[in-house]
């Protein structure tokens, strides 16, 4: 199935994908907002390390693995 210019929302470049479309950079944005509200949670309940290696990392990796997912599936 040959994929047509508006199902291509990221670009790879080495490895990673950057968003080349109006709606890429939306994924974008939304992911780093939601990494961004994650963390300062994380900071303003006490910050630990415990907290951060229980909670926050695998809810970043997920994250992370999510867009990635996405912009492969969306990517030239």
């Amino acid at each position: 199935m040959a994929k047509n210019n508006t199902s291509i929302w990221f670009r790879k470049l080495r490895g990673s994908y950057l968003p080349s479309s109006f709606i890429g950079l939306v994924i974008y944005l939304i992911y780093v907002a939601y990494i961004v509200a994650v963390v300062v949670d994380w900071y303003y309940l006490g910050h630990s390390g415990w907290v951060f290696l229980t909670t926050v990392l695998p809810v970043v990796v997920v994250a992370a693995l999510i867009v990635q997912y996405i912009a492969s599936k969306h990517s030239k």
